[in-house]
This record gives structure tokens, C-alpha cells and sequence, in this order.
């Protein structure tokens, strides 16, 4: 096995960036395979191989590979998100949810406007933060990807429109909890234990939606480019 040469490893790059994919993770899986693929073969050998691979890489089955990838990406982390999501209603963690959500039914019972204003503010406050972070981070190591193969398309990772779907759902609910709230006369009064426990359940699945997403997303950063 031998080192390919600066020359040689530049025009693998120049080939993998004329396929114009946009899935970081798709191009340095490609990147890789050529690389190990070129690397067994001898000197001579190098500009065969190199065709050889393009035949079999077109754009268009690279493109395919792309978008296989991301439907399974897009499934992956909703799959991993469930799971985590179902452990905090398991021993021990539950009593840790149960605190939480305990607390902050007290708050929104006994609270002044301002506090229940401020727990509401919570989900969304903390769904821009982690959507924010997540982009940011992800922007980072993706740069680094596109340099070194001097890519001239718009990478991200495959992973990242699931952070644009959490956002959306947090966005929508988080609203729905105030209009539900402006609302609370029709409860007689926003202390009724029927309107507390209510906003509550919506309150206690956003917070557990968007901190589950954001484990999955912690633990697929070991391996993908978020």
C-alpha cells in the first residue's frame, strides 16, 4: 500500500468536486473510497484506476447515493430520537422528568404572569439556542471538509434538515401553547387544575421532543458532520 502524491490526491479531488453533490458526508465517503481504492494500486496504474472509478461513479449515481443517504439519515435520527425520547419515562431518569414537570405545574399554578410567560419561553428559547449550535458546529467541520476538497458547491450535512423540521414543530407548538394560553377564560380560570395539566402535557412533550433530538443529535456527531 503507497501514498498517493499531492498531484495524484488533486486529481481525485478536482473529480469528486465535478460531481457537484452536496452531502458532506456522501463526498468524503467517496473521497475515502477512491483514495483507498488508488492507494493498492501501483504508479502506473494510477490513471486507469481513476477512470475506472468514474465509469462507476457517475455524477448521477453519486447523486443517487446522496439522496438514498439522507432518507435514511432523515430516519435514522427520528429512530434514535424515539428511543431516547422513551428512556426518560424510564427508572431512573423519570423521577428526574417528574421533578421537572412538577416544578413547573407549581409555577404555572401559583406563578404570577410573568413566570408562567417565562416558562412558556423556555421550549423556544431553548429550540433556537440548540438549532443555532447545531448549524454553527456543523458549519465549522463541514468548512474543513470543503476546503480540503476545494468543493465549489454548498456543502451541510445530511442530518441538518432534520434540525429545520425540530425548528418548525417548536415554532408552531410553542405558539399554540400562547394562543391556548390568551384563551384560558374558556377554563374559567388559568389556575383550573383541567388547563394546568393541559398546557403541561404540551409543554412537557416540547421539551422532551427538542432535548431528545438534541442526544441523538450529540451522539451521531461521533460519526456524521453535525
Amino acid at each position: 500500500m503507497r501514498k498517493l502524491t499531492q498531484q495524484e490526491l488533486d486529481q481525485v479531488k478536482k473529480a469528486i468536486a465535478a460531481k457537484d453533490l452536496t452531502s458532506a458526508e456522501i463526498l468524503v465517503e467517496i473521497y475515502d473510497h477512491y483514495v483507498s481504492h488508488l492507494e493498492s494500486k501501483s504508479i502506473g496504474e494510477f490513471e486507469y484506476e481513476l477512470f475506472e472509478l468514474e465509469q462507476k461513479f457517475t455524477s448521477r449515481f453519486c447523486k443517487e447515493m446522496q439522496l438514498d443517504f439522507q432518507e435514511n439519515a432523515e430516519k435514522e435520527i427520528s429512530s434514535l430520537q424515539w428511543s431516547i425520547w422513551k428512556s426518560y419515562f424510564t427508572w431512573p431518569k423519570v423521577l428526574a422528568t417528574a421533578s421537572f414537570f412538577t416544578i413547573f405545574l407549581l409555577i404555572w399554578m401559583y406563578g404570577v404572569n410573568l413566570s408562567r410567560t417565562l416558562a412558556l419561553c423556555l421550549p423556544l428559547v431553548f429550540g433556537t439556542c440548540l438549532n443555532g449550535w447545531l448549524w454553527y458546529k456543523s458549519y465549522k467541520r463541514v468548512s474543513k471538509i470543503r476546503k480540503l476538497l476545494k468543493s465549489h458547491t454548498t456543502l451541510e450535512s445530511s442530518y441538518l434538515p432534520n434540525s429545520v423540521n425540530q425548528f418548525v414543530i417548536l415554532f408552531v407548538t410553542s405558539n399554540l401553547i400562547f394562543q391556548v394560553s390568551r384563551g384560558s377564560e374558556l377554563f374559567n380560570s388559568s389556575q383550573s387544575l383541567i388547563f394546568s395539566i393541559s398546557v403541561l402535557a404540551i409543554f412537557a412533550a416540547i421539551v422532551n421532543y427538542m432535548y431528545s433530538f438534541y442526544e441523538a443529535c450529540k451522539l451521531k456527531s461521533k460519526t456524521a458532520l453535525i
